[in-house]
């Protein structure tokens, strides 16, 4: 076989992509053919962004649960925040995406604290 990149003698399949592909044409640190590897960082690169957006919102978030503590799309983005840096965690731990997981713990405490505080007072100020 040849291989499905450069045309050179096959010598391994990506498990990615389960294309046919020589020792030139494999990223060994993360074992993909050369076009998944940078697929998966371009991946995690928006992954981090998502991450980052999060970060940027969480002085708001806490400062907002006084005066908006009644606010739908308060408590909509503190709860989808909190999902989906959960769902990233996930993700990381599962594809070894280690600047993604370091950049979820720098803010997870931080958003959990946040949510817990939203919901304790929106709890405690229901009749």
């Amino acid at each position: 076989m040849k291989c499905e990149i450069c045309g050179n003698k096959a010598e391994w399949i990506c498990p990615r992509c389960y294309r046919y592909v020589c020792k030139n044409c494999v990223d060994l640190n993360v074992m993909l053919c050369l076009d998944c590897s940078h697929f998966k960082r371009e991946q995690e690169d928006d992954y981090v962004r998502m991450v980052n957006s999060i970060a940027k919102k969480l002085d708001y978030m806490k400062s907002a649960i006084d005066r908006c503590l009644h606010c739908p799309l308060l408590k909509d983005e503190v709860l989808r925040s909190l999902r989906i840096v959960k769902e990233l965690e996930n993700t990381a731990k599962l594809e070894g995406f280690e600047r993604l997981h370091d950049e979820i713990l720098k803010i997870k405490d931080k958003l959990q604290n946040i949510a817990v505080e939203f919901l304790v007072k929106l709890k405690f100020s229901q009749p």
